[in-house]
């Protein structure tokens, strides 16, 4: 597995990739829409901070390495990225 740096930079990556077609969906959507594209722009940046707080999160007590499964959390980002990304497309126009 690639490590948690590499991991940080694809999510930041694609949240940047994400949010280039929300504002672009912003500036050619009629008024009514705009509201739920902000809406959609405001849970990706929750979406990104959280997966990257969960990736940063390392605890140890007393000397003991908790495991962290980075695959399931790489997972789930990508389906809720999924599900954001056909919230936006369903915007009507």
């Amino acid at each position: 597995m690639p490590n948690i740096r590499d991991l940080k930079k694809d999510i930041k990556s694609m949240v940047k990739h994400f949010l280039d077609e929300c504002y672009t969906q912003l500036t050619f959507s009629p008024h009514l829409n705009q509201e739920n594209v902000l809406d959609i722009i405001s849970d990706v940046m929750e979406l990104e901070k959280e997966v990257i707080a969960k990736l940063a999160y390392k605890s140890r007590q007393r000397g003991v390495k908790t495991t962290v499964d980075y695959q399931s959390i790489a997972n789930d980002f990508y389906n809720r990225i999924v599900d954001l990304t056909e919230r936006l497309n369903s915007l009507d126009y």
